[in-house]
């Protein structure tokens, strides 16, 4: 799968501006994503998916970001919308990729309302930062309804054709990937199509037919968001490298700026930030696998600091971009450069409530400590 995303990036790169404009992929992209099989990486085999590990989840993103983030963040999104599709009950998925294996889906699990109804739900709500919205068969979305008194969340499965697209994407970074807002109303959902959100906190050994369900949701959904995070960084990092020795250093006598002793710390310093958050992310990523194929639980302890790791690992990448920006001077920011947009959609992505890395420290804190608190419900 590594190397289709490979020969995916030529296009991706002609492609790139294009989506900047249409704040959507292009046609071309997602028709060549669907081509290359990139919409499977995470539908069941039963369906004639991949079902791929972590570990070729995250290479796959971070060789699709190397030449569009945007790209690579949107398959991510969709193979996590596939996960939680092979989550719901037989009937719903032989729904979904019965007919269609590679189903493309788009959704939030921010929650919306809903009703018990006879045999379902009745939900309406508007869930924003929907990626791939336009491309979508499918939706999954969060919903809270009113059980006996006490408040349930739920996530649904919905054709996309059943919602509206409001187009709400206007944003500095990450345009292409055409998160605009779903919005329901008054919708009705049978009960087979709806699954409780606490399931996917905690992973049962064995309730799963697919090794890749045995993963806690949380940590392979945010842990795979890193891939493109990579991608951009090492992308940011070798333009920068390429140009040194033929830029001049501005304002000194350096007539390259790879003479100077003090860029080259500062590139030294960029590359092993990103070296650091490739090894956490990989090792995570490994371990998750590991745990999966031995049917063995990943507990709250761990799962706590895996959500640490993974936001330590963004900042890193974030803190990278940082120096390469500085590295390269003001003309980083042109809009002629892809290094502005690698900057721009980065420090954009490692922004996702997923990545954040204070929550994830206090999380993992709590757990050092002893301290039997939990901030989140979703680790």
């Amino acid at each position: 799968m590594r190397d289709r995303a490979r020969g995916l990036q030529t296009l991706l790169r002609e492609q790139v501006s294009s989506g900047e404009t249409l704040r959507r992929l292009p046609d071309a992209v997602a028709e060549a994503l669907l081509r290359e099989g990139m919409y499977r990486l995470l539908t069941p085999k039963r369906f004639d998916g991949h079902a791929v590990d972590a570990v070729t989840v995250l290479r796959v993103g971070e060789t699709l970001a190397e030449a569009d983030g945007s790209a690579a963040w949107s398959v991510i999104i969709n193979a996590i919308g596939s996960w939680l599709a092979g989550q719901f009950t037989p009937q719903c998925q032989h729904e979904i990729f019965g007919a269609n294996p590679d189903a493309r889906f788009a959704g939030s699990t921010t929650p919306g309302s809903a009703r018990r109804e006879h045999r379902g739900l009745r939900i309406s709500g508007r869930w924003p930062y929907c990626s791939g919205a336009q491309h979508a068969d499918w939706t999954v979305f969060g919903v809270t309804a009113e059980t006996g008194g006490a408040s349930e969340r739920l996530l649904c499965c919905v054709p996309a054709s059943e919602l509206k697209v409001e187009k709400t994407w206007r944003t500095i970074g990450m345009r292409g990937t055409g998160s605009d807002t779903l919005v329901a109303h008054d919708l009705y959902v049978p009960e087979y199509r709806t699954l409780a959100f606490e399931r996917l906190g905690h992973c049962a050994p064995s309730s799963q037919l697919e090794t890749m369900h045995r993963m806690p949701f949380t940590a392979l959904g945010t842990l795979t968001m890193l891939g493109p995070l990579l991608g951009m960084a090492k992308g940011a990092l070798d333009f920068v490298a390429a140009r040194a020795s033929s830029k001049p250093l501005s304002n000194t006598l350096y007539p390259r700026q790879s003479d100077s002793a003090g860029l080259q710390i500062q590139l030294a310093q960029a590359a092993l930030m990103i070296r650091t958050a490739r090894m956490h992310a990989y090792e995570m990523a490994a371990a998750l696998d590991t745990a999966a194929a031995r049917d063995l639980a990943v507990d709250y302890p761990g799962r706590a600091e895996i959500r640490a790791r993974i936001g330590y690992a963004a900042q890193q990448v974030v803190d990278a971009l940082t120096i390469l920006v500085s590295v390269h001077g003001a003309g980083s920011f042109a809009e002629s450069t892809v290094l502005q947009q690698y900057w721009r959609d980065a420090n954009m992505l490692a922004r996702h409530a997923g990545l954040q890395p204070t929550v994830g420290y206090e999380i993992y804190g709590k757990t050092l400590v002893g301290v039997n608190e939990r901030i989140s419900p979703t680790i």
